[in-house]
């Protein structure tokens, strides 16, 4: 109903009521008048009431409709009272109280009660307990009366039982108001709250109505009409109302905001039932502290304030134990629900799952299975049906270690997983078991697939990539499962396989590692361990042998196989290999073993290669040498260790001296002058060569500053200083420090420098050449492709191996290269010098087209301060050519 209807509906009640109260006075009735005045309001308005009432419960919900079912029963027996009241007044007799018409009464408040309960769907949230509060409520309003009117009920005209009743008659419908009054307050009705509401007011109007007349009945001095009839009246009229209000708001469903306060009124129930509780303690409680029961103040007020604290005792307590057994319930039912759900969802997914499923009993039984499981082991459903044995199922899993798997998880109660591999099926499975209270839980199902991708991971993990043999992984696990006491640990590596790489490319390369692989296997057989360990590095575990000798023959023998030519792409490619063997004692531990085989083949690469050596415990003292010598080096420049030595290049066109050749010395502080032999291959590995070699650039350009302008100095490069960035800034740095003309300035290198990223090293050395340096080809004959290099950068100057210059003049083949080689210098406009030039015969032989020479014949190395000794003695062509002669 609009707000507007409801004001005027108000407007018209409150003044009905006031013309009501004031008609008698206003109109001058006699007392017949005033009796009529009353009484027909008293039938009409309860009339009215019991028709709304029954208009009401044709619509709405079927707990609605039972609700004003009940409050139309209510306001008839209402009608019935009242008539029966006039009735007995029309016939002047008095009735004496109380009579039947209470009975009615009484019957009304309880219809009442039971309408409230029902009314928009109440009865779906009110159980057995409301019902107990109400009795609590109903007899805490009574006590509390009792308390409260003890003086009247003391003085009451009437007889006992009459003064019981009339005030436990109205004790019933304050407590039906009371009830209702709570139920508006704590829970939601949406927009049946104003019904609800005029329905709450009609029958508080009747319970204050009832208690005024209960009391005039005790003293004596009730009387037709005033204020009681008024309220009456406005009862009969808010339940009119209240109907009317039902009949507009129903509606078949309930609505949005009545559904959203459903969670909220759940949650209110256990306050409501405390709150009840906690209510009429209190009541009594203080009712009976007010009524003078205890006394007066103060202890009238110590009385109270207990009550209070009391009852809020209780109601904290009561919400406490509901809120609990409510928490508790709601647990016990969602346990109850999710094992029902749990039991369908578990055989729902059991069937979706693509494993394979068996629940045995601990008698061995078959209890379920799903369709994947028959499918698998291909059984049909008059062999694989509950309660067969597993093992009927299985025979062979009875004896096999399939059958032991379960009876261990029986036995142990821990889970299992395994493999196994079904013969006549040809299939992998991969099982797991897991043990239950009734039994056992086999989940299977089909790991072929799986089961070859895992064993080519773990191939692959284990194994090159590029050789298929074993891995350093592997080759260390197997070296240390390797139960033999004298087992033989063979390391190989290839010789000049860099310079392979570097030459002819790393395609060719990987080729010529999968053609030596394929040949250690064919020599040792596929029983024997072979490993490549990285790069060109090979591992041998020989596990039986017949002692060093065979160990000897079997390394010879894959030296020389390894040593053959490969056929790569059409053309031969060839390699060496060096070998370094260790035999295990039974105290060798095999990483130690591992250790001294890599120490061997350390001394097999630096003594000869191509060779093969057995571990001594020598080399290990000449490696730990080596080591000390490595870390001696690493200080000799801030120690002043090194010192220049510089040899002549003499010009055969002028017999003087064209420039010297700076050569680096160490004089050890113990161990006195050490070989460059010696200590230039340990500066190499360990990349100390870098600083030395710019110390080297550095003293020798200061020294040269020293000479005449017209003698160069020449300083050789090791190829470890072009893998650096920046040689080229290095070396124009130390001319700019210096002052050293880059003219004066001639760099020596050997072609492994071109070998070793040429293109880089090229450029390295283009920029050098631009800035006035002259380069110089060492060793020019003892590379791969000599000539290669010569067309691909215009150097300054060849120089000759002494190796073919030693054979000179009696050796033919000598003659032939030395002659080549001087044809090709002049062809490519490059001079040519001759190293290692030592008897007059060589000096005379190379003077036929050779630029410059070399050698002890003309001058050993000396210190710097012995070059213009050199100088003045080598004082043009008379003593070259004396030597010459």
């Amino acid at each position: 109903m609009p707000f507007h209807l409801r004001l005027v509906a108000l407007i018209v009640l409150v003044a009905g009521l006031a013309v009501f109260a004031a008609g008698p006075g206003w109109l001058r009735l006699d007392f017949e008048a005033r009796a009529a005045w009353w009484s027909v309001p008293s039938l009409l308005g309860p009339m009215a009431a019991a028709v709304a009432c029954f208009l009401a419960a044709r619509r709405g919900t079927p707990g609605e409709r039972s609700a004003w079912r009940n409050f139309g029963i209510g306001s008839s027996l209402y009608l019935l009272g009242n008539g029966s009241y006039i009735a007995l007044a029309l016939v002047d007799r008095v009735p004496v109280f109380p009579s039947l018409a209470e009975a009615a009464f009484f019957a009304m408040a309880l219809f009442f009660t039971a309408g409230m309960l029902q009314f928009t769907q109440v009865r779906n949230r009110f159980g057995t307990v409301q019902l107990y509060n109400f009795a609590l409520i109903y007899c805490a309003i009574a006590l509390s009366a009792i308390f409260v009117l003890n003086h009247s009920i003391a003085a009451s005209v009437m007889p006992p039982f009459a003064t019981v009743v009339a005030f436990l008659y109205p004790a019933l419908w304050c407590a039906v108001a009371a009830f209702g009054v709570l139920s508006l307050t704590l829970y939601g009705y949406g927009r049946k709250s104003v019904s609800y509401g005029l329905m709450v007011l009609a029958v508080l109007a009747e319970a204050v109505a009832d208690g005024r007349y209960a009391l005039g009945l005790m003293d004596g001095t009730y009387q037709v009409g005033g204020i009681m009839q008024v309220l009456w009246l406005s009862s009969s009229l808010l339940i009119v109302w209240s109907a009317i209000e039902q009949m507009a708001e129903t509606r078949d469903e309930p609505s949005a905001e009545t559904q959203a306060a459903a969670p909220r009124r759940r949650a209110d129930r256990s306050i409501a039932q405390a709150t009840v509780p906690a209510l009429a303690v209190g009541a009594i409680l203080i009712s009976g502290s007010v009524s003078g029961v205890v006394g007066g103040p103060p202890y009238s007020y110590v009385a109270g304030v207990l009550a209070i604290g009391f009852a809020l005792i209780a109601g904290f307590r009561e919400h406490w134990i509901i809120s609990t057994q409510r928490r508790l319930r709601h647990a016990v039912e969602q346990s109850r629900e999710a094992l029902e759900a749990s039991r369908t969802q578990l055989e729902a997914v059991l069937e979706s799952t693509h494993d394979s499923v068996l629940v045995i009993t601990r008698d061995w039984r078959v209890a379920y299975w799903n369709s994947h499981a028959a499918q698998i082991i291909k059984l049909t459903n008059d062999k694989l049906k509950v309660g067969v044995s597993l093992w009927e199922l299985f025979p062979n899993a009875a004896t096999s270690g399939e059958g032991d798997q379960y009876k261990r998880v029986f036995q142990t109660g821990e889970p299992a997983e395994f493999e196994l591999f079904l013969d006549d099926q040809q299939v992998w499975l991969g099982i797991r078991a897991f043990p239950t209270a009734e039994g056992l839980s086999v989940f299977f199902r089909d790991i072929s697939e799986q089961k070859r991708a895992r064993d080519e991971i773990e191939h692959l993990a284990h194994h090159d990539p590029l050789t298929g043999l074993a891995n350093r992984a592997l080759f260390q696990q197997r070296l240390h499962e390797a139960r033999e006491p004298d087992i033989a640990v063979l390391l190989l590596d290839l010789d000049h396989f860099k310079e392979v790489n570097d030459t002819l490319g790393h395609p060719v390369g990987d080729v010529l590692l999968v053609s030596v692989a394929n040949r250690l296997r064919d020599v040792l057989g596929p029983d024997v361990t072979v490993a490549r360990l990285g790069g060109d590095e090979f591992a041998v575990i020989l596990c039986r042998h017949d002692g060093e000798n065979e160990i000897a023959a079997i390394a010879m023998r894959l030296i020389e196989t390894v040593g053959a030519p490969h056929p790569v792409n059409g053309q031969p490619v060839r390699v060496g290999a060096s070998i370094g063997i260790a035999v295990a004692g039974r105290a060798t531990r095999p990483d130690e073993l591992f250790k001294n085989a890599d120490i061997a083949l350390y001394a097999a690469k630096t003594e000869a290669r191509g060779a093969h050596r057995f571990f001594e415990p020598s080399m290990h003292i000449e490696l730990m040498q080596r080591q000390a010598l490595r870390s001696d080096l690493a200080n000799a420049i801030e120690r002043g260790e090194f010192a220049l030595a510089y040899q002549p290049l003499v010009d055969l066109r002028t017999d003087r001296v064209a420039s010297f050749e700076a050569l680096l010395r160490w004089n050890h502080p113990r161990r006195g002058p050490i070989s460059p032999e010696e200590f230039i291959p340990v500066a190499e590995e360990s990349g100390l060569i870098v600083p030395i070699g710019e110390w080297v650039l550095r003293q020798a350009a200061r020294e040269a500053m020293r000479w005449p302008a017209d003698v160069a100095v020449a300083v050789n490069l090791s190829p470890r200083q072009f893998a650096t960035d920046g040689l080229a800034d290095t070396v124009k740095r130390v001319l700019a420090e210096t002052g050293l003309q880059a003219s004066r300035l001639e760099l020596e290198i050997t072609e492994t420098v071109l070998m070793r990223d040429s293109n880089t090293n090229l450029e390295t050395l283009r920029r050098l050449r631009n800035a006035g340096v002259r380069i110089a080809l060492d060793d020019f004959g003892t590379g791969f492709s000599s000539l290669g290099y010569l067309q691909r950068f215009p150097f300054s100057k060849i120089k000759i191996d002494r190796a073919f210059v030693s054979g000179l003049p009696g050796s033919e083949e000598s003659q032939a290269i030395v002659r080549s080689v001087i044809g090709l210098g002049q062809s490519l406009g490059m001079k040519v010098t001759a190293e290692g030039v030592e008897t007059p015969a060589q000096l005379a032989w190379v003077r036929n087209g050779c630029d410059e020479a070399q050698g002890y014949l003309l001058s050993r190395p000396v210190a710097a301060a012995e070059v213009f000794g050199v100088l003045a003695e080598i004082d043009g062509s008379r003593r070259v050519r004396r030597l010459a002669g």
